[in-house]
């Protein structure tokens, strides 16, 4: 079983493992650029840890990855542009954004009645993966 938080940070450390081997190949950027980025991945889990604010964090990482890195910002999984919401959203089309809400709503439907839910089996539903 995955829960919907387990889904989403396992998703944040394949995007943190992935920026830990590129961002230091980007000649055009400050090594302290670089590791302002990486930097931010620490403090996220560490708010992940504490319920802390991390869809702030987590903007803030997808918009400088969007922003500085581009051979990166195809690798983000779309998955986390909804799940830390704000100005992600505005990368994702509507018909994505309409798939995510029908999957939180069946989400928080099916977990209400049993804890068991696993998010990343509904989620492949949600998006005909399955």
């Amino acid at each position: 079983m995955t829960t919907r938080l387990d889904y989403y940070r396992q998703l944040n450390t394949a995007l943190n493992e992935l920026c830990v081997k590129m961002v230091y190949q980007h000649p055009t950027h400050s090594e302290e650029s670089n590791k302002e980025l990486l930097d931010l991945f620490v403090e996220l889990e560490r708010s992940f840890d504490s319920n802390g604010d991390y869809a702030l964090i987590g903007q803030q990482i997808i918009t400088r990855i969007i922003s500085h890195y581009p051979d990166i910002t195809p690798q983000i999984h779309r998955d986390l542009l909804w799940f830390y919401g704000g100005d992600c959203l505005h990368f994702l089309g509507d018909e994505e954004i309409q798939k995510y809400q029908d999957l939180e709503e069946r989400y928080y439907e099916l977990n209400n009645n049993d804890d068991s839910t696993c998010y990343r089996n509904l989620r492949a539903q949600a998006f005909n993966m399955h």
